[in-house]
């Protein structure tokens, strides 16, 4: 429980609605989720799919990266392995690190067009994150739709 509320801690702090940087406009998988499935971002800009993990230390972080398995599916299509894709662990604050990963869609939409993920990261055995153990199997599931506004 406490790993989830860690994770949504991240999440909250990161959600901000137009979070439009080199990539496009970042969509987090668990903040939609929290936010009922439903976000939108600035028409015209690249939707660009993003979670993090947060830990105690880089070590949790980095026995996270080796037991994950991360998908994403857009618009219905075949999973998208990510697993290869999360980021270095970066010290987040004095007491926290923070490994990202993010899937540009390629996709821009027009003010009310919509696409839609199906965002999943699992774990093959249990992980530490410096308060308590998640896993193994499913951690993170997000069904998100993102319009453009």
């Amino acid at each position: 429980m406490r790993i989830l509320a860690a994770l949504a801690l991240v999440t909250a702090a990161l959600a901000a609605p137009t979070a439009a940087w080199a990539y496009g406009s970042e969509v987090s998988a668990s903040g939609c989720n929290a936010s009922g499935g439903y976000v939108t971002r600035p028409a015209g800009t690249d939707i660009v799919i993003r979670q993090g993990w947060s830990a105690a230390t880089k070590k949790y972080d980095q026995d996270f990266i080796r037991s994950q398995q991360t998908s994403v599916s857009v618009n219905g299509g075949a999973p998208i392995d990510l697993s290869d894709d999360w980021t270095t662990p970066r010290a987040y604050s004095p007491s926290s690190w923070v490994t990202w990963v993010f899937y540009p869609t390629a996709i821009v939409l027009g003010p009310g067009q919509s696409m839609s993920f199906h965002y999943v990261t699992s774990l093959k055995r249990p992980v530490f994150d410096g308060i308590s153990y998640a896993g193994p199997g499913t951690v993170i599931e997000s069904y998100c739709t993102v319009t453009g506004a």
